[in-house]
């Protein structure tokens, strides 16, 4: 797609004269950013035809990669790979009218590279201090049963809100990756959308603090506690009034119950609990794929034995190396179970169409022809309708990366090649099942009863894609009920759900993201970012912690910001202390 796009831009702007667009204008960017979301962003940042290509991540837009040639760099359209391929490769001719771009918008983008190519901001939301935040927790709790106060959690979005790096649809994928998560995780039987308790009920899908009930989801203050280990943004505010809001709060909640956090930042929840062993924990994943068959009510060796099984063997498959299996269950408790049997070598029984009737396992009357795997993928559906997810080794022992020998991730969902249970899983499998079909049955030449065995448990392409409609069917109706509030509002009313970005991955890449001065002002609680870069460039102690490339408009690690490897108070905790915002606080 965006091959033919670039070639409609290159057309357009041969067959037109340039539209002044002024070089100081402020917004120049913003508009960039949003005839490239037009034209782009279905193709290049929700399905991703182009692996790790988001084409609204300005991070990704302009990096320099030392192997090829830049999406864009800053100043020079002949070093810019989107302008290349619009004025020298001429190779992207519009597949539709509607695809075409308009002169006045072919001058915005060739005037915003040649200007510096600058990040867009977004600064028409009100400021949200922290004050609002707890004394809205403060009088949610309030309003509540005393006996139901202290099951009650909070997670909060406003450092997201107040970074002028998101967009309002940005902050509303923000909001549909936490109620995603928080039903990926649940072990109840319905979709909960959880309220927001700083926004009137008319305007319950656009706020920024949610109120968790663990009774909702299945959790007790124990697996909640679990859950905040680590927590590197806790904190004791020095303001006065802040610490009477948190002590209002403790008082409320319980002092046996509160855990001295009186809120939690909501994408970094999103982040630590869509992977081990927090999302183990939470879903009470156990640590073995029999123990995981028995609670879901699934016999894998009676359903080979009995031909009760949905099997397609198939090479080229997205993430695996070598050849992949895939058997589909329906067990007493889930209406679904698939494995995987991945494969580290291709030689011997490695190689399915040689031995198609595994896995080896007392018993079994094919042994001479079945299969030896090297470990697999597990996805169930959950109670409310959307899916679990376990890596297993041979042994079929849970493990939480797949080795990259045997599975790599050409995506990098979770920042890397490996797949990482869950986050690389729900971002693969964002509209649920992915399709696929048999290659083995028909390629293979065993005889007898072997044969036979082959044609019961391999299943016929049309068969088998009925039965991968209807499960995805079901995940995307649970979906839609957990981020459709959230997302099919204002002017994506009509949008179908699948046309967004997969909010929970999308969240986790954007929080790993490396950090500039706006964002560490933002999770900071400054209003105003550019004040905050004379502090640090004159404060001992802060550039002691490593912030100084902050003050000459660099960034800093993520990674480096939420540590606490070195000490238990994270960066940003030690940061607070040395601004005067507070003093670091862990959770109990």
């Amino acid at each position: 797609m965006i091959r033919y796009l670039l070639m409609a831009i290159c057309l357009l702007y041969s067959l037109s004269s340039p539209i002044p667009v002024r070089a100081d204008d402020p917004d120049l960017p913003s508009r960039a950013a949003k005839i490239l979301k037009k034209h782009c962003y279905s193709c290049h940042g929700v399905k991703f035809e182009v692996p790790g290509f988001n084409v609204l991540d300005h991070a990704v837009l302009v990096a320099q990669p030392a192997d090829a040639t830049p999406y864009v760099t800053a100043g020079k359209l002949d070093a810019s790979l989107i302008w290349q391929r619009i004025a020298v490769d001429k190779d992207m001719p519009p597949q539709k009218i509607d695809d075409r771009i308009s002169d006045q918008d072919l001058e915005v983008l060739r005037r915003w590279i040649v200007d510096g190519a600058a990040a867009p901001t977004y600064t028409n939301r009100e400021f949200i201090t922290e004050e609002h935040v707890l004394r809205s927790i403060r009088d949610d709790l309030q309003e509540m049963q005393p006996e139901s106060r202290s099951h009650q959690r909070y997670l909060s979005l406003h450092a997201i809100s107040n970074n002028p790096r998101y967009t309002d649809a940005d902050l509303r994928l923000y909001r549909a990756a936490v109620v995603k998560l928080l039903n990926s995780v649940s072990r109840r039987s319905r979709i909960v959308n959880p309220p927001m308790v700083d926004v009137p009920a008319e305007r319950s899908s656009e706020g920024n603090v949610f109120r968790v009930d663990l009774r909702d989801f299945g959790w007790s203050a124990a697996d909640w506690q679990l859950a905040l280990q680590g927590y590197p943004f806790g904190l004791s505010w020095n303001d006065n009034k802040l610490q009477a809001f948190a002590r209002d709060i403790e008082q409320l909640v319980g002092s046996l119950s509160f855990d001295g956090i009186a809120y939690v930042r909501a994408d970094w929840f999103v982040t630590k609990a869509s992977r081990p062993a927090t999302y183990h924990a939470l879903l009470n994943i156990p640590e073995t794929a029999g123990e995981l068959e028995t609670r879901l009510g699934v016999d894998t060796k009676q359903d080979f034995l009995q031909d009760r099984l949905n099997r397609a063997g198939f090479a080229g498959s997205g993430v695996s190396h070598q050849n992949r299996l895939v058997d589909r269950h329906e067990g007493s408790v889930a209406s679904y179970y698939y494995r995987s049997y991945d494969f580290d070598k291709a030689f011997g029984r490695g190689v399915l169409y040689r031995f198609p009737l595994g896995p080896r396992f007392d018993g079994n009357p094919h042994d001479q022809f079945a299969f030896e795997h090297a470990g697999g993928e597990i996805i169930w559906d959950l109670p409310n309708g959307l899916q679990g997810y376990m890596l297993v080794d041979a042994e079929g022992k849970r493990i939480d990366k797949g080795p990259i020998e045997i599975v790599r991730d050409m995506r990098e969902i979770a920042g890397s090649p490996e797949i990482v249970n869950a986050v690389s899983c729900i971002g693969c499998h964002r509209h649920g099942l992915l399709d696929y079909r048999d290659m083995v049955s028909g390629s293979q030449s065993l005889t007898s009863d072997d044969r036979t065995k082959v044609d019961a448990l391999y299943t016929r392409p049309d068969r088998l894609q009925e039965i991968l409609t209807s499960d995805r069917n079901r995940y995307l109706a649970a979906l839609k009920l957990a981020i459709g509030p959230y997302l099919q509002i204002r002017e994506a009313t009509d949008t179908a759900i699948t046309e967004f970005p997969e909010p929970i991955s999308t969240v986790a890449k954007w929080y790993d993201q490396d950090m500039s001065l706006a964002d560490v002002a933002a999770e900071l609680g400054f209003e105003n970012a550019d004040a905050l870069a004379p502090t640090i460039q004159y404060n001992q102690k802060l550039k002691d912690l490593g912030l100084a490339p902050l003050a000459s408009d660099s960034t800093i690690p993520r990674r480096m910001w939420d540590t606490q490897q070195e000490s238990p108070s994270s960066i940003f905790q030690r940061t607070a202390v040395a601004l005067g915002v507070g003093s670091g606080m862990n959770p109990n």
